[in-house]
């Protein structure tokens, strides 16, 4: 059984980060927080999660790898440009060229991740970014700036952005189960049948 905490913030702009686990292994989802031993032990955190490379998604990436030497997971398609200031849009807000340098492991559609006594399975949802994509396990998921609760969807005038994809990524999302629960990178969690509600799909 999958258990879902949402961290604390520790800035005014940025992502939502989640602490899932399962059975004593834990993942964080996005962390824009830094590690804190009072959130787990560092031992047990196996993988950091990213839903794409957006800056306001990766703050605090070193921070739980310089904790816990948990593994960095990402798109296939995003690995470099998590250090690319350009592509993780550091250049375009902070006017720096920030960004996580260290190592992270390409990750692409239907790839699973063993955590506790469940799994979570990769989903590619290009469009908000190209490298964009969701975790799904048991009935939640993961969407990052995909889609968000009101029938909302990521913005796609950045880098890779691209309104075609995201609205195909939309349709594949759309395709989960009515009673899946989204949980997005910014605002409070729906659940697809309410997005398809709110949408009009």
């Amino acid at each position: 059984m999958l258990k879902i905490e949402i961290l604390e913030m520790s800035r005014p702009f940025s992502a939502v980060t989640y602490l899932i686990s399962s059975n004593g292994e834990y993942a964080v989802i996005d962390p824009t927080t830094p590690y804190n031993p009072e959130y787990c032990d560092a031992a047990d955190v196996k993988y950091i999660l990213l839903t794409h490379c957006h800056f306001d998604h990766i703050f605090d990436v070193q921070s739980w790898v310089d904790a816990t030497g948990a593994e960095v997971i990402i798109s296939e398609h995003e690995v470099d440009a998590l250090k690319d200031p350009y592509r993780n849009c550091y250049l375009f807000y902070n006017r720096t060229q920030d960004g996580y340098f260290g190592e992270a492991t390409g990750i692409k559609e239907g790839d699973i991740l063993p955590l506790g006594d469940t799994e979570l399975r990769y989903m590619e949802c290009p469009g908000h970014t190209l490298g964009s994509g969701s975790y799904l396990c048991e009935q939640f998921a993961f969407v990052g700036d995909t889609i968000f609760k009101g029938g909302a969807q990521g913005r796609v005038d950045l880098p890779t952005g691209s309104q075609a994809m995201i609205n195909d990524s939309i349709a594949k999302l759309a395709g989960l189960p009515d009673n899946t629960i989204v949980y997005p990178g910014h605002g409070e969690f729906t659940t697809i049948k309410q997005y398809k509600l709110d949408r009009g799909i």
